[in-house]
């Protein structure tokens, strides 16, 4: 699983540092069969007024904030769930 988390210009402004900690976090709890797990930042996505923005596996979130971490992981680990 890819995440990215964008850290333009924007997005940093609105939280993404916290953001990427709170992704940190969470990956770090995550069973070593999961060992597969990819963070890194990008810039822009074209969703500046609603960052922060995150990718996970190509899949657009909006308004991501550090409390939803560890759900947007949960459910690109175990889809469908």
């Amino acid at each position: 699983m890819k995440i990215k988390v964008c850290v333009g210009s924007s997005c940093h402004l609105k939280g993404a540092p916290a953001v990427i900690t709170a992704f940190q976090e969470a990956i770090s709890r995550q069973p070593s069969e999961h060992a597969e797990l990819e963070l890194g930042g990008c810039f822009c996505q074209d969703h500046c007024q609603e960052g922060v923005v995150v990718r996970v596996d190509g899949r657009l979130y909006t308004n991501v904030t550090p409390d939803m971490a560890e759900s947007l992981l949960k459910e690109g680990v175990e889809p469908g769930e």
